[in-house]
């Protein structure tokens, strides 16, 4: 390599971490940009700061009457566009810091149709009302891990989680 070129692509390089540092990019769509949003409760900073040291940027939603503490914030909102990579740095860490997380649930796998950019999020730390109201089931959170880990594409993950949360069949009353 010249020593012109080595210099542009130096440069180039230096240039793209630069605009791409953050939030992480991950080369799924052209230009998508991908977002964890967590609940400004229990450990959520330190769970900001873990997610940074591993290039990931964090927000906090605006401070609202449905961010109350862990156990009332024990939900995840996963984007369907999230890349399994992000996800599986992600989530453990969260599972780790969060003890109470117990529900996991891809937004807009009912039908829904979200803002675009929610199919790019995770939030991490969602109301346990809003869990309730979509009748969402409580998922065992090592089973999760596992499965998380394991999981080959996204969509083997949407999969388990779309079989997790079926309706529980409940037996006929007599």
């Amino acid at each position: 390599m010249t020593s012109f070129s080595a210099t542009c692509f130096t440069l180039a390089f230096t240039f793209l971490l630069t605009i791409f540092n953050s939030p992480m990019v991950y080369a799924v769509e052209p230009s998508a940009t991908f977002t964890v949003e967590i609940a400004d409760v229990g450990k959520s900073k330190e769970l900001a700061a873990l997610l940074e040291t591993k290039g990931i940027k964090a927000v906090f939603p605006p401070a609202n009457i449905r961010i109350v503490d862990e156990q009332t914030n024990c939900a995840v909102w996963i984007g369907k566009n999230v890349p399994l990579t992000m996800l599986q740095t992600v989530l453990p860490e969260a599972i780790r810091l969060y003890p109470y997380l117990k529900y996991f649930y891809i937004v807009g796998e009912r039908g829904e149709v979200p803002p675009e950019a929610f199919s790019r999020t995770i939030h991490i730390g969602g109301s346990i009302e809003a869990a309730l109201y979509k009748k969402l089931n409580v998922i065992d959170r090592q089973e999760f891990l596992k499965t998380l880990a394991a999981a080959k594409t996204v969509e083997e993950l949407h999969a388990y989680l779309l079989e997790k949360n079926k309706a529980l069949k409940t037996a006929p009353t007599e």
